[in-house]
Protein backbone atom coordinates (compact mmCIF):
# COMPACT_ATOMS: atom_id res chain seq x y z
CA UNK A 1 0.00 0.00 0.00
CA UNK A 2 1.28 3.49 -0.86
CA UNK A 3 0.49 5.94 1.94
CA UNK A 4 0.81 9.72 1.96
CA UNK A 5 0.83 11.38 5.41
CA UNK A 6 0.58 15.18 5.37
CA UNK A 7 1.33 17.53 8.27
CA UNK A 8 1.67 21.30 8.19
CA UNK A 9 3.23 22.27 11.54
CA UNK A 10 6.05 19.83 12.22
CA UNK A 11 7.06 20.89 15.71
CA UNK A 12 4.04 19.77 17.68
CA UNK A 13 2.10 16.73 18.83
CA UNK A 14 0.76 16.24 15.32
CA UNK A 15 4.27 15.30 14.22
CA UNK A 16 4.48 12.64 16.93
CA UNK A 17 1.26 11.00 15.75
CA UNK A 18 1.96 11.18 12.01
CA UNK A 19 5.56 10.08 12.55
CA UNK A 20 4.49 7.05 14.58
CA UNK A 21 1.99 6.00 11.91
CA UNK A 22 4.50 6.48 9.10
CA UNK A 23 7.25 4.56 10.87
CA UNK A 24 4.95 1.65 11.73
CA UNK A 25 3.58 1.50 8.16
CA UNK A 26 7.09 1.42 6.66
CA UNK A 27 8.13 -1.26 9.14
CA UNK A 28 5.16 -3.33 7.99
CA UNK A 29 6.31 -3.13 4.36
CA UNK A 30 4.22 -0.24 3.03
CA UNK A 31 5.61 2.61 0.93
CA UNK A 32 5.14 5.78 2.98
CA UNK A 33 5.72 9.43 2.18
CA UNK A 34 5.54 11.91 5.05
CA UNK A 35 5.12 15.43 3.65
CA UNK A 36 5.62 18.25 6.12
CA UNK A 37 6.08 21.96 6.58
CA UNK A 38 9.52 22.81 7.86
CA UNK A 39 9.59 25.26 10.78
CA UNK A 40 12.41 26.59 12.99
CA UNK A 41 11.42 24.09 15.69
CA UNK A 42 11.29 21.11 13.30
CA UNK A 43 13.79 18.49 14.53
CA UNK A 44 16.36 17.14 12.05
CA UNK A 45 14.88 14.26 10.11
CA UNK A 46 11.63 14.91 12.02
CA UNK A 47 13.21 13.01 14.87
CA UNK A 48 12.52 9.73 13.05
CA UNK A 49 14.98 6.90 12.54
CA UNK A 50 15.78 6.40 8.83
CA UNK A 51 14.21 3.23 7.48
CA UNK A 52 13.44 1.55 4.19
CA UNK A 53 10.08 2.47 2.73
CA UNK A 54 9.81 5.85 4.50
CA UNK A 55 10.42 9.04 2.52
CA UNK A 56 10.39 12.48 4.16
CA UNK A 57 9.48 15.39 1.87
CA UNK A 58 9.70 19.00 3.06
CA UNK A 59 7.06 21.28 1.53
CA UNK A 60 7.29 25.11 1.21
CA UNK A 61 5.02 25.51 4.24
CA UNK A 62 7.07 27.69 6.59
CA UNK A 63 4.19 29.90 7.77
CA UNK A 64 0.44 30.43 7.39
CA UNK A 65 0.31 33.31 4.92
CA UNK A 66 -2.12 32.74 1.99
CA UNK A 67 0.71 32.75 -0.57
CA UNK A 68 2.50 30.07 1.42
CA UNK A 69 -0.61 27.89 1.48
CA UNK A 70 -0.91 28.18 -2.31
CA UNK A 71 2.74 27.19 -2.82
CA UNK A 72 2.36 24.26 -0.43
CA UNK A 73 -0.77 23.13 -2.26
CA UNK A 74 0.98 23.10 -5.59
CA UNK A 75 3.89 21.12 -4.18
CA UNK A 76 1.50 18.66 -2.55
CA UNK A 77 -0.39 18.16 -5.82
CA UNK A 78 2.87 17.40 -7.66
CA UNK A 79 3.92 15.00 -4.93
CA UNK A 80 0.63 13.09 -5.07
CA UNK A 81 0.70 12.96 -8.88
CA UNK A 82 4.20 11.47 -8.77
CA UNK A 83 3.64 9.05 -5.89
CA UNK A 84 0.08 7.94 -6.75
CA UNK A 85 -0.85 7.06 -3.15
CA UNK A 86 -3.51 4.49 -2.31
CA UNK A 87 -4.61 6.52 0.71
CA UNK A 88 -3.94 10.07 1.94
CA UNK A 89 -4.08 11.16 5.58
CA UNK A 90 -4.33 14.92 6.20
CA UNK A 91 -3.40 15.91 9.76
CA UNK A 92 -4.75 19.25 11.14
CA UNK A 93 -7.13 21.79 9.70
CA UNK A 94 -4.51 23.65 7.66
CA UNK A 95 -3.33 20.42 6.03
CA UNK A 96 -6.96 19.43 5.57
CA UNK A 97 -7.88 22.68 3.85
CA UNK A 98 -4.85 22.76 1.55
CA UNK A 99 -5.19 19.06 0.76
CA UNK A 100 -8.93 19.28 0.05
CA UNK A 101 -8.31 22.11 -2.43
CA UNK A 102 -5.07 20.91 -4.03
CA UNK A 103 -5.45 17.16 -4.30
CA UNK A 104 -7.43 15.78 -7.24
CA UNK A 105 -10.08 13.09 -6.71
CA UNK A 106 -8.67 9.61 -6.52
CA UNK A 107 -7.10 8.09 -3.44
CA UNK A 108 -9.35 7.82 -0.36
CA UNK A 109 -8.77 10.78 1.92
CA UNK A 110 -8.68 10.67 5.74
CA UNK A 111 -8.86 13.94 7.66
CA UNK A 112 -7.85 14.27 11.32
CA UNK A 113 -8.34 17.77 12.79
CA UNK A 114 -6.26 17.24 15.96
CA UNK A 115 -8.55 19.86 17.60
CA UNK A 116 -11.14 21.89 15.70
CA UNK A 117 -10.06 25.57 15.53
CA UNK A 118 -13.67 26.77 15.53
CA UNK A 119 -14.15 25.10 18.93
CA UNK A 120 -12.20 27.93 20.53
CA UNK A 121 -15.51 29.83 20.60
CA UNK A 122 -15.77 33.56 21.05
CA UNK A 123 -17.69 34.15 17.83
CA UNK A 124 -16.36 36.72 15.40
CA UNK A 125 -15.10 36.49 11.85
CA UNK A 126 -12.28 34.03 12.58
CA UNK A 127 -14.60 31.52 14.27
CA UNK A 128 -17.06 31.70 11.38
CA UNK A 129 -14.23 31.33 8.86
CA UNK A 130 -12.85 28.26 10.63
CA UNK A 131 -16.32 26.75 10.87
CA UNK A 132 -16.95 27.21 7.14
CA UNK A 133 -13.50 25.80 6.31
CA UNK A 134 -14.09 22.76 8.50
CA UNK A 135 -17.43 22.00 6.85
CA UNK A 136 -15.74 22.24 3.44
CA UNK A 137 -12.94 19.89 4.51
CA UNK A 138 -15.22 17.18 5.88
CA UNK A 139 -17.33 17.24 2.72
CA UNK A 140 -14.18 16.67 0.67
CA UNK A 141 -12.92 13.84 2.90
CA UNK A 142 -13.89 10.18 2.67
CA UNK A 143 -13.71 9.82 6.42
CA UNK A 144 -12.89 11.92 9.48
CA UNK A 145 -10.45 10.10 11.75
CA UNK A 146 -11.07 11.65 15.16
CA UNK A 147 -8.60 11.17 18.00
CA UNK A 148 -11.27 11.33 20.72
CA UNK A 149 -15.01 10.91 21.07
CA UNK A 150 -15.41 14.63 21.73
CA UNK A 151 -13.61 15.40 18.47
CA UNK A 152 -15.82 12.84 16.70
CA UNK A 153 -18.98 14.49 18.02
CA UNK A 154 -17.83 17.83 16.61
CA UNK A 155 -17.08 16.15 13.26
CA UNK A 156 -20.69 14.97 13.05
CA UNK A 157 -21.91 18.47 13.85
CA UNK A 158 -19.84 19.75 10.92
CA UNK A 159 -21.51 17.37 8.50
CA UNK A 160 -19.06 14.46 8.39
CA UNK A 161 -20.71 11.45 6.76
CA UNK A 162 -18.27 8.93 8.21
CA UNK A 163 -16.34 9.19 11.44
CA UNK A 164 -14.01 6.72 13.14
CA UNK A 165 -12.32 7.22 16.52
CA UNK A 166 -8.67 6.22 16.89
CA UNK A 167 -7.38 7.49 20.26
CA UNK A 168 -3.90 8.98 20.30
CA UNK A 169 -1.06 6.84 21.59
CA UNK A 170 2.60 7.28 22.43
CA UNK A 171 5.44 4.76 22.52
CA UNK A 172 6.08 5.32 26.22
CA UNK A 173 2.64 3.84 26.96
CA UNK A 174 3.20 0.62 25.03
CA UNK A 175 3.32 -2.47 27.30
CA UNK A 176 6.72 -2.82 28.91
CA UNK A 177 7.91 0.66 27.90
CA UNK A 178 6.50 2.89 30.64
CA UNK A 179 9.38 4.86 32.22
CA UNK A 180 10.20 4.28 35.86
CA UNK A 181 8.87 7.11 38.07
CA UNK A 182 11.41 9.72 39.12
CA UNK A 183 12.42 10.75 42.60
CA UNK A 184 11.08 14.28 43.14
CA UNK A 185 13.03 16.10 45.85
CA UNK A 186 11.06 19.32 45.40
CA UNK A 187 7.49 20.19 44.32
CA UNK A 188 7.33 21.31 40.68
CA UNK A 189 4.34 22.49 38.62
CA UNK A 190 4.77 22.97 34.87
CA UNK A 191 2.96 23.85 31.70
CA UNK A 192 4.17 22.23 28.49
CA UNK A 193 4.02 22.53 24.72
CA UNK A 194 3.65 25.19 22.07
CA UNK A 195 2.52 28.46 23.63
CA UNK A 196 -0.39 30.03 21.77
CA UNK A 197 -4.02 31.01 22.12
CA UNK A 198 -5.02 27.36 22.55
CA UNK A 199 -3.00 27.16 25.78
CA UNK A 200 -4.40 30.39 27.34
CA UNK A 201 -0.96 31.83 28.18
CA UNK A 202 -2.27 34.74 30.27
CA UNK A 203 -4.53 32.52 32.36
CA UNK A 204 -1.84 29.83 32.65
CA UNK A 205 0.62 32.49 33.80
CA UNK A 206 -1.69 33.62 36.60
CA UNK A 207 -2.23 30.07 37.83
CA UNK A 208 1.46 29.15 37.78
CA UNK A 209 2.53 32.45 39.35
CA UNK A 210 0.06 31.92 42.20
CA UNK A 211 1.88 28.66 43.04
CA UNK A 212 5.41 30.04 42.81
CA UNK A 213 5.69 30.37 46.60
CA UNK A 214 4.86 26.71 47.12
CA UNK A 215 6.56 24.99 44.18
CA UNK A 216 9.07 25.60 41.42
CA UNK A 217 7.12 26.57 38.31
CA UNK A 218 8.11 26.71 34.65
CA UNK A 219 6.83 26.30 31.12
CA UNK A 220 8.49 23.57 29.05
CA UNK A 221 8.25 24.72 25.44
CA UNK A 222 8.32 27.84 23.33
CA UNK A 223 6.28 30.35 21.38
CA UNK A 224 6.44 30.97 17.63
CA UNK A 225 5.77 34.72 17.85
CA UNK A 226 6.11 36.08 21.36
CA UNK A 227 2.99 34.46 22.80
CA UNK A 228 4.99 33.67 25.94
CA UNK A 229 4.94 37.35 27.01
CA UNK A 230 2.32 36.86 29.78
CA UNK A 231 4.37 34.03 31.30
CA UNK A 232 7.58 36.04 31.19
CA UNK A 233 5.83 39.07 32.69
CA UNK A 234 4.48 36.92 35.53
CA UNK A 235 7.96 35.62 36.32
CA UNK A 236 7.32 32.09 35.06
CA UNK A 237 10.51 30.70 33.43
CA UNK A 238 10.04 29.51 29.84
CA UNK A 239 12.55 26.96 28.55
CA UNK A 240 12.09 27.69 24.84
CA UNK A 241 12.11 24.87 22.30
CA UNK A 242 13.98 21.82 23.55
CA UNK A 243 14.84 18.49 21.91
CA UNK A 244 11.97 16.13 22.66
CA UNK A 245 13.99 13.90 24.97
CA UNK A 246 15.15 16.88 27.02
CA UNK A 247 11.65 18.30 27.26
CA UNK A 248 10.27 14.96 28.45
CA UNK A 249 13.09 14.70 30.97
CA UNK A 250 12.04 18.08 32.40
CA UNK A 251 8.41 16.93 32.50
CA UNK A 252 9.40 13.79 34.43
CA UNK A 253 10.73 16.01 37.25
CA UNK A 254 7.32 17.62 37.79
CA UNK A 255 4.78 16.86 40.48
CA UNK A 256 1.93 18.23 38.38
CA UNK A 257 1.20 19.40 34.85
CA UNK A 258 -1.20 22.29 34.25
CA UNK A 259 -2.93 21.76 30.89
CA UNK A 260 -5.11 24.86 30.61
CA UNK A 261 -6.34 24.62 27.01
CA UNK A 262 -9.26 26.41 25.38
CA UNK A 263 -9.87 23.63 22.85
CA UNK A 264 -8.21 20.29 22.13
CA UNK A 265 -8.41 17.01 20.25
CA UNK A 266 -6.55 14.60 22.51
CA UNK A 267 -3.45 16.31 23.90
CA UNK A 268 -0.18 14.40 23.88
CA UNK A 269 1.13 16.49 26.77
CA UNK A 270 -1.40 14.76 29.01
CA UNK A 271 -0.40 11.31 27.72
CA UNK A 272 3.27 12.16 28.26
CA UNK A 273 2.48 13.15 31.82
CA UNK A 274 0.51 9.92 32.30
CA UNK A 275 3.58 7.94 31.25
CA UNK A 276 5.74 9.68 33.87
CA UNK A 277 3.32 9.63 36.81
CA UNK A 278 2.84 13.39 36.74
CA UNK A 279 -0.57 14.48 38.04
CA UNK A 280 -2.55 16.37 35.37
CA UNK A 281 -4.85 19.25 36.27
CA UNK A 282 -6.69 20.50 33.20
CA UNK A 283 -9.29 22.99 32.02
CA UNK A 284 -12.83 21.67 31.93
CA UNK A 285 -13.39 21.09 28.23
CA UNK A 286 -14.72 17.83 26.71
CA UNK A 287 -11.39 16.56 25.36
CA UNK A 288 -9.61 17.03 28.68
CA UNK A 289 -12.48 15.62 30.73
CA UNK A 290 -12.50 12.54 28.47
CA UNK A 291 -8.84 11.88 29.24
CA UNK A 292 -8.45 12.75 32.93
CA UNK A 293 -11.98 12.46 34.31
CA UNK A 294 -14.17 14.84 36.27
CA UNK A 295 -12.01 15.05 39.40
CA UNK A 296 -9.00 16.54 37.59
CA UNK A 297 -10.65 19.27 35.50
CA UNK A 298 -11.39 22.79 36.74
CA UNK A 299 -13.88 25.44 35.65
CA UNK A 300 -11.78 28.51 36.46
CA UNK A 301 -8.39 29.74 37.62
CA UNK A 302 -9.28 29.85 41.31
CA UNK A 303 -10.42 26.24 41.25
CA UNK A 304 -7.25 25.17 39.42
CA UNK A 305 -5.00 26.97 41.92
CA UNK A 306 -6.84 25.40 44.86
CA UNK A 307 -6.70 21.89 43.39
CA UNK A 308 -3.02 22.16 42.49
CA UNK A 309 -2.28 23.26 46.06
CA UNK A 310 -4.04 20.13 47.30
CA UNK A 311 -2.02 17.97 44.88
CA UNK A 312 1.17 19.48 46.29
CA UNK A 313 0.22 19.10 49.96
CA UNK A 314 -2.01 15.99 50.15
CA UNK A 315 -0.09 12.79 49.30
CA UNK A 316 -3.21 10.61 49.51
CA UNK A 317 -5.06 12.72 46.94
CA UNK A 318 -2.02 12.79 44.68
CA UNK A 319 -1.64 9.00 44.81
CA UNK A 320 -5.34 8.47 44.13
CA UNK A 321 -5.14 10.64 41.02
CA UNK A 322 -2.03 8.81 39.82
CA UNK A 323 -3.74 5.46 40.31
CA UNK A 324 -6.64 6.64 38.15
CA UNK A 325 -4.25 7.90 35.47
CA UNK A 326 -2.48 4.53 35.37
CA UNK A 327 -5.76 2.86 34.47
CA UNK A 328 -6.65 5.48 31.87
CA UNK A 329 -3.27 5.33 30.13
CA UNK A 330 -3.66 1.65 29.20
CA UNK A 331 -5.65 2.60 26.08
CA UNK A 332 -3.01 4.96 24.69
CA UNK A 333 0.01 3.00 23.46
CA UNK A 334 1.47 3.78 20.04
CA UNK A 335 1.33 0.16 18.85
CA UNK A 336 -2.39 -0.02 19.48
CA UNK A 337 -2.97 3.33 17.76
CA UNK A 338 -0.86 2.68 14.66
CA UNK A 339 -2.36 -0.76 14.12
CA UNK A 340 -5.86 0.73 14.10
CA UNK A 341 -4.86 3.43 11.60
CA UNK A 342 -3.31 0.86 9.27
CA UNK A 343 -6.41 -1.31 9.48
CA UNK A 344 -8.50 1.70 8.47
CA UNK A 345 -6.17 2.53 5.57
CA UNK A 346 -6.40 -1.06 4.36
CA UNK A 347 -10.18 -1.01 4.37
CA UNK A 348 -10.29 2.29 2.51
CA UNK A 349 -7.72 1.30 -0.10
CA UNK A 350 -8.95 -2.26 -0.72
CA UNK A 351 -10.86 -2.71 -3.97
CA UNK A 352 -14.36 -4.13 -3.61
CA UNK A 353 -16.41 -5.78 -6.38
CA UNK A 354 -19.44 -3.68 -5.50
CA UNK A 355 -19.12 -0.16 -4.15
CA UNK A 356 -22.13 -0.32 -1.86
CA UNK A 357 -20.78 -3.54 -0.31
CA UNK A 358 -17.55 -1.77 0.61
CA UNK A 359 -19.51 1.16 2.04
CA UNK A 360 -21.69 -1.13 4.15
CA UNK A 361 -18.66 -2.97 5.56
CA UNK A 362 -16.87 0.27 6.38
CA UNK A 363 -20.00 1.69 7.99
CA UNK A 364 -20.31 -1.36 10.27
CA UNK A 365 -16.66 -1.09 11.29
CA UNK A 366 -17.02 2.61 12.03
CA UNK A 367 -20.10 2.01 14.13
CA UNK A 368 -18.21 -0.60 16.16
CA UNK A 369 -15.43 1.93 16.79
CA UNK A 370 -17.85 4.09 18.76
CA UNK A 371 -18.83 1.27 21.13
Amino acid sequence: MRILEVIEASGSGTLEIAGAIASRAARDGHEVTLAYGERPETPPGLGLAPQAGLELVALPWADRRPATQVAAGRALRRLAAHGRPDVVHLHSSFAGLVGSVALPPGAPRVFTPHAWPSARGGGGISTRFYGAAERWIVRRSDIVGAVSHSEAALASQRGARRVVVVPNGIAELDPGRIPAPRERPEPVVVGAGRIGAQRRPASSARILAALAGEARVEWIGGAPAGEDAPLVAAGVPVTGWLPRAEGLDRLAEATALLHWSSWDGQPLAILEAFARDVVVIASDIPANRELVGERQVCRDEAQAIALLRRVLTEPALREAMLADQRVRREEHGAERMTLRWLELYGRLAAPAPVAHERDATLRRNIERSWS
